[in-house]
């Protein structure tokens, strides 16, 4: 693959997901201004994370569990602290991503936070989603420690349709 920076030669980088995933941004930025992008992207992220949450339940180790848990902590002990708690949010999803030990998994889970990066800064100042956002946390958590893959994904895709509710209600769009 060969990248190109503005004032400097080509260079020529081995095809990571990280690379891939880079060389779209201009074209979803793009894609997230158009009237059904950002709706869109919310779609993606709950099919991913889901499968995801369904995979953990699956297949966590206690060592996966031992990580998420104290991610989970990390997050609670964030609230009242709106940057850090986009940080350790952020953090919670993307140890469900490594469980797999695929690296295509946290690169997309990556990509997409950035992506919705406005969304999830817009949809943390509404009241009361921090702790909403917690408590989803918590029952996500429950779920895949309880080795329910059914209910870990039904409590992934309720947490992200609250996301997704909290974001819309900020912008006074009714989403599709």
């Amino acid at each position: 693959m060969v990248t190109l920076n503005s004032g400097e030669r080509a260079c020529v980088v081995a095809p990571t997901s990280r690379a891939l995933v880079n060389e779209l941004a201009g074209a979803v930025r793009y894609y997230l201004s158009q009237p059904t992008g950002v709706r869109d992207f919310q779609g993606a992220r709950a099919f991913l994370e889901a499968g995801l949450a369904r995979h953990a339940a699956l297949s966590a180790t206690p060592g996966d569990l031992e990580v998420l848990h104290r991610a989970l902590k990390n997050n609670e002990d964030a609230l009242g602290d709106t940057e850090r708690f986009i940080d350790t949010d952020v953090a919670f999803h993307y140890v469900l991503a490594e469980i797999p030990h695929n690296p295509i998994f946290p690169t997309l889970l990556t990509a997409l936070a950035e992506w919705l990066r406005g969304q999830r800064a817009s949809s943390v100042s509404a009241s009361g989603s921090p702790e909403a956002a917690v408590a989803a946390h918590n029952r996500i958590f429950q779920t895949i420690a309880a080795r329910d893959p059914d209910a870990a994904e039904r409590e992934m895709r309720a947490h992200l349709q609250q996301v997704a509710e909290f974001y819309w209600q900020l912008t006074h769009e009714k989403p599709a």
